[in-house]
């Protein structure tokens, strides 16, 4: 008697049990991230041999093609160049013996480095992270901001972010707040002393006269096209520049206002009802400042050498100290 042939529909439902084993198999790979790390190691060796062979080796050159590679698909995370995680990694999968590495090295070594790296972009993001919430925690409020001299720009950028211009409390040893402003290159700096002595009875000039010469030297600098910042150096006086110091050609009131000067910053079109537009005197200087209005990077700063508790007594009938944010400098 021939044996019974399989029915079409039994063969059907074998091929499909198969077909579906197989499609399993496949979604658990997929699912599997390793798996997956792997035939990516295994696509990156190829490519990286002569007629994709996968028999081959790496060389060292080739390997550290492999990690400036992910150092450009991470942004850069370990600098422009590489070359310590190159050496470091080259030992790791055994090249630093061995002077290669095979196919089978590359795929157990790659899917470990490649977590490794996530992770220490994982870390990289937390301590930024981190770092932002103190930042944020240091800048709040409108009371005094203690912060290390390194951190004073951040600090200066804070007050800025406000609508608040800062006010720097300078008690370090031998005025290294001070010295930071002095020696940069950017800064325009305007001696309140100076102004004081020059209305003295021993020289004789005007306050006018003292205002119009602050005003050409600070027109002279460019102080709003080029974004400068100016520091009012108070030192250990009282300069009065909400009163005598303070006129239309100099407006020492209206620099002081972070919030007038954001204004006019942020459209240029504003400078001709601004406060600002009367230090412009002569065409040229009309014109420049027409042109090009306040450059986004223009801030103000005053500084003081009074100290932490009695400043505010000192100061308080000289400069407008609600529009101001304290900042006191520590050297640690």
């Amino acid at each position: 008697m021939p044996p019974k042939r399989a029915s079409s529909r039994g063969a059907a439902k074998g091929k499909a049990k198969a077909k579906a084993m197989v499609g399993a198999a496949a979604t658990e790979a997929a699912l599997d991230p390793r798996a997956e790390l792997e035939k990516e190691a295994e696509f990156i060796f190829e490519s990286l041999q002569p007629e994709n062979d996968l028999k081959g080796v790496l060389k060292l050159a080739q390997f550290a093609e492999v990690i400036r590679m992910m150092n450009r698909r991470k942004c850069t995370l370990w600098g422009d160049d590489p070359a310590v995680i190159i050496k470091r990694e080259w030992t790791s999968i055994g090249g630093s013996t061995s002077r290669e590495a095979t196919l089978a090295q590359f795929k157990a070594w790659w899917p470990d480095f490649f977590e490794a790296t996530n992770a220490e972009i994982a870390a990289k993001d937390a301590a930024g992270e981190a770092e932002a919430a103190e930042k944020a925690a240091r800048f709040a409020g409108d009371g005094m901001w203690k912060v290390v001299l390194r951190d004073l720009k951040d600090a200066i950028m804070e007050a800025r972010n406000k609508g608040k211009t800062p006010l720097i409390i300078d008690n370090t040893e031998n005025h290294r707040a001070e010295a930071f402003f002095a020696l940069s290159l950017d800064v325009h700096i305007i001696e309140c002393k100076k102004m004081i002595m020059d209305t003295s009875k021993a020289k004789g000039a005007t306050v006018e006269e003292v205002l119009e010469e602050e005003r050409q030297r600070f027109i002279k600098a460019k102080c709003f096209k080029y974004g400068k910042t100016v520091l009012f150096r108070l030192a250990n006086t009282a300069c009065d520049l909400k009163g005598a110091f303070n006129s239309e050609v100099f407006p020492s009131l209206a620099l002081f206002d972070a919030a007038e000067v954001a204004r006019v910053s942020a459209d240029a079109s504003k400078v001709k009802d601004s406060p600002f537009y009367k230090m412009a005197l002569d065409r040229d200087e009309v014109l420049d400042l027409e042109a090009y209005g306040i450059a986004s990077e223009f801030n103000v700063v005053a500084l003081t050498h009074f100290q932490e508790d009695e400043y505010e007594e000192y100061l308080q009938s000289a400069i407008p100290l609600h529009l101001f944010q304290p900042i006191f400098p520590l050297l640690e």
